[in-house]
């Protein structure tokens, strides 16, 4: 069998045996993306903003989710994307605070964070997490490689971990799942967000 549909076939099973925790007890990977999107609805309630942060790949990832949030389901989202920004937290406070340092005065009451690494290592990431734990704001987190991460073990609303050791495998996996939870309500609430 050709090496790239074999690829394309352990993406699906990747992504088929995806795990999830919900403040930390292990789910159906139906029931966690229901709460996904429930926290997307409380979030549009509440006229709060989501939050997303992720290195290399997975800030690609972000700022392309984050565009989708807005476009299609009418709530206020935002990535640190803007060069100028990352460049001055990075030089001020190091590279382990870019996002954390902006995230403190940004970040609001009844506002959500999508956190996105596919080791579940970065200490950038793991920084904003644990602001935001501090000030109880729910918190997504998506991971991969080894169930032993930080990231995947770390107090949040929601945690989607997928077992594979590819890159792409892990950003077009995580991609995929808020793809799911996204589209699936801009369809089912078409009519409610636009």
């Amino acid at each position: 069998m050709n090496n790239k549909i074999n690829w394309i076939s352990e993406l699906n099973v990747i992504l088929n045996s995806a795990e999830a925790k919900i403040d930390g007890k292990k789910v159906n990977l139906g029931i966690a993306l229901d709460i996904f999107e429930k926290l997307f609805i409380e979030v549009k309630e509440k006229k709060s903003n989501v939050w997303w942060v992720g290195n290399g790949g997975s800030s690609a990832i972000c700022s392309h989710l984050s565009q989708d949030v807005l476009n299609k389901l009418g709530i206020k989202s935002f990535c640190f994307s803007d060069a100028s920004l990352v460049t001055c937290m990075a030089n001020d406070f190091g590279y382990e605070d870019v996002y954390s340092k902006p995230l403190t005065v940004y970040l609001q009451k009844n506002d959500l964070l999508i956190a996105i690494s596919s080791s579940g290592e970065s200490k950038n990431i793991l920084n904003c997490v644990d602001y935001a734990q501090k000030n109880n704001i729910n918190i997504i987190t998506l991971s991969a490689f080894d169930e032993n991460n930080q990231l995947w073990n770390r107090d949040a609303a929601l945690s989607l971990f997928l077992e594979c050791n590819l890159y792409g495998h892990a950003e077009i996996g995580h991609a995929a799942l808020c793809h799911a939870v996204i589209e699936t309500l801009w369809k089912k609430n078409i009519e409610d967000f636009h």
